[in-house]
């Protein structure tokens, strides 16, 4: 019975979704050609720079999943640097909620009543829905990683996982200092990004269930926003920046820490929404 449920559910998440996933992409593309432009332009205003000098897919994917830099926090008061917003970050990760923010109540209002009925436990229906979206949030992921390094070398890329400092200054990210060995921290430090992403998708799922889904997607921007100038543990949103891992560069947030903060908010989530979801009254939207 449960898949059956699941093969409803990641028809919508996924074969549904494919406008969602197509805007996501375009995102990452559109990043790349960013990345390039930017680092072209910056050794155009650094003659002293050699003009050989190539970006690597390292700096394409820091690029596109780094995040901004973390006195960013006190600029929130006016301190350090004017107020700036990271919308590129905002956007990698609102994107990724996006795709199925609305899942939950959306196969909740079409649900087969004969189908949950036979399965006699509707908290299959929501571990379906988790699954769907471990599912579909892992392709965004994985699919954002590959564009990012097809189109970065086809722009040029250099085959390295080494960061070029002059990328950081790109990024306005001068105040964080990578460590010397980078690249055995890059693939861990992008996989934590993944782990974080996730995380944030399932918490916004719990929320819809007390919200509109509308609102849930609110109430994770405003979260990740204050989570761009806040570096607290509470604030997981810093684990979606590879920038702020310790890791990869000096004073970031800790990896282990942030790894056992994830774990313990998706099972959170997933155990409340087990609950919640089977005291709510889905029968009703269903024969609607």
């Amino acid at each position: 019975m449960f898949c059956r449920i699941f093969a409803l559910d990641i028809k919508r998440a996924i074969l549904g979704r494919w406008k969602r996933f197509s805007v996501a992409l375009l995102f990452f593309v559109l990043v790349t050609f960013a990345c390039k432009i930017s680092f072209s332009n910056a050794y155009l205003q650094s003659p002293q720079l050699s003009p050989f000098a190539a970006l690597t897919l390292g700096d394409f994917l820091l690029y596109a999943f780094g995040g901004c830099d973390g006195v960013r926090s006190a600029s929130l008061f006016g301190f350090d640097r004017p107020f700036e917003i990271p919308f590129q970050w905002l956007l990698l990760v609102l994107l990724a909620v996006y795709i199925n923010f609305d899942l939950t109540e959306e196969s909740s209002a079409g649900v087969n009543v004969q189908l949950l009925l036979r399965a006699g436990d509707k908290k299959q229906y929501w571990l379906s829905k988790i699954l769907c979206i471990t599912i579909s949030t892992s392709l965004y992921f994985v699919l954002g990683v590959i564009v990012t390094l097809g189109c970065g070398f086809a722009l040029g890329g250099v085959s390295s996982l080494e960061i070029d400092k002059l990328i950081l200054n790109v990024m306005n990210l001068s105040s964080m200092v990578p460590r010397e060995a980078t690249s055995p921290a890059f693939i861990p430090t992008l996989l934590m990004v993944w782990f974080a992403i996730l995380t944030i998708t399932l918490l916004q799922q719990l929320i819809s269930l007390f919200i509109k889904p509308i609102g849930s997607f609110l109430v994770m921007a405003v979260f990740l926003f204050l989570s761009a100038y806040f570096m607290k543990p509470f604030f997981f949103g810093n684990y979606a920046m590879m920038i702020r891992n310790a890791l990869l560069c000096e004073g970031g947030v800790d990896a282990a820490e942030g790894i056992l903060i994830l774990s313990l908010v998706s099972l959170a989530s997933i155990a409340r929404g087990c609950v919640v979801y089977d005291r709510k009254d889905i029968l009703s939207k269903g024969e609607s």
